[in-house]
């Protein structure tokens, strides 16, 4: 609630004759809680500083705001009071003493976003172009939350608020504090000397416990597969069965799925795809320039595979058609599924049927121990079974008929 200042206090100068000496004397009047007030004070500042403390008196009445003569401004005075606040009791000059004891400025003062740009540049040389995708994506939006701030201004605090305000899931927090993290020890560096601490290294990265691995059941798989045989992307001038081999080879080679820097979409923009989809050996090639390990890999093509890319050969239905980010979505929504579960189902059906889990481990490009852990009795015998008959042709009650 604001308060209306009292007017009714006066300062009034006059000069005063004593024999030969005459100076000037500063008369203050008013009323207070009743009380006539008449004071005299020999210079200007002490009659002003007085008035205002009488002022405040009046306005406050029994409030707990006391005036008192002081040098600060009112500034200076509310920040003092904000300082008092967030110390709970705690001697606001110890405060002030360890902060000198322990604060150095940085070397040289710069802007968050010159320096999100030099970092750039300097990432660009030592890191693959999708790494760099990363950086510039999560930067930029750092420099959109702090765009008048220098890179030494940006404290813990302001970390913590800004990732727990963007709603991340564990994963996604972890991959993002991991670009705070490696962005500011980069500003850290002797060679830059923009800040003398690391903001990001006091929060917390979430601890992430892999359970069984989420997969889509034998019925699912059937269903979408059927669905995929009709679907023309809902006006988009293209043929039924468009997306039947991206969908195909992720969940029936376990081809990491990504469509815009997975393995699938590398493998879609070869020149030559018949030399990485060889039916004639019924072999999948993985080079290192496609892998995401960087290794050689081969994956089987399995009967229902083969079945499937020859009733809709890649020549005449590319992996990735025009238009295929909005159709895969609407797709996997369609069905609830994630962005790995279909590469997920491909190895648990793998185990399941094959009974080897070294072989699955180096068609899926994981490692044994992974394999082992995640996905051994995940999915029966029988399911199995009916998952690689899932085939052009083969109806979802075929299917249901197996499984019985």
């Amino acid at each position: 609630m604001e308060a209306t200042m009292t007017t009714g206090f006066t300062i009034k100068t006059t000069k005063v004759k004593n024999g030969d000496f005459t100076y000037r004397t500063h008369r203050l009047t008013g009323w207070l809680d009743g009380r006539r007030i008449r004071e005299q004070f020999k210079n200007q500042e002490e009659a002003e500083g007085r008035k205002n403390e009488l002022e405040v008196k009046a306005a406050n009445g029994s409030g707990n705001v006391r005036a008192r003569v002081t040098r600060l401004s009112t500034e200076q005075l509310a920040e003092a009071e904000s300082a008092f606040a967030r110390l709970a009791g705690r001697p606001l000059s110890q405060a002030v003493s360890w902060y000198l004891e322990t604060y150095r400025p940085p070397e040289t003062a710069t802007a968050i976003g010159t320096a999100i740009a030099d970092f750039l540049a300097d990432r660009g040389q030592h890191v693959r172009s999708v790494v760099l995708t990363d950086y510039r994506r999560d930067l930029e939006k750092l420099r959109a939350a702090f765009p008048t701030k220098c890179v030494h201004e940006i404290s813990t605090a302001d970390i913590q608020q800004f990732l727990g305000n963007r709603g991340f899931g564990k994963k996604r927090f972890n991959n993002f504090r991991g670009t705070l993290a490696a962005f500011f020890s980069w500003c850290k560096s002797p060679l830059r000397g923009w800040t003398r601490e690391n903001p990001v290294a006091p929060v917390q990265a979430f601890k992430i416990t892999r359970g069984l691995p989420e997969i889509i059941s034998v019925t699912t798989a059937q269903q979408l597969m059927e669905y995929l045989e009709s679907y023309t992307g809902d006006g988009r001038d293209l043929p039924a069965g468009c997306m039947v081999p991206y969908f195909a080879l992720c969940l029936f080679a376990g081809i990491r799925p990504c469509p815009l820097r997975g393995e699938i979409s590398k493998m879609a923009k070869l020149s030559d795809l018949g030399k990485a989809i060889d039916l004639s050996l019924n072999a999948i090639r993985i080079s290192p320039e496609i892998s995401k390990v960087k290794a050689v890999r081969q994956i089987a093509i399995r009967p229902n595979l083969a079945a499937w890319l020859m009733r809709y050969p890649t020549k005449q239905f590319p992996i990735l058609p025009l238009g295929y980010r909005k159709m895969i979505q609407e797709i996997r929504v369609k069905f609830g599924i994630g962005d790995d579960v279909l590469r997920h189902t491909f190895i648990s059906m793998h185990v399941a049927k094959f009974k080897s889990m070294g072989e699955a481990a180096l068609e899926a490009g994981n490692s044994e121990t992974m394999i082992r852990k995640h996905y051994y009795n995940v999915v029966s015998g029988a399911d199995a079974e009916s998952f690689w008959s899932i085939a052009p042709g083969v109806t979802t009650g075929e299917i249901v008929a197996l499984t019985g």
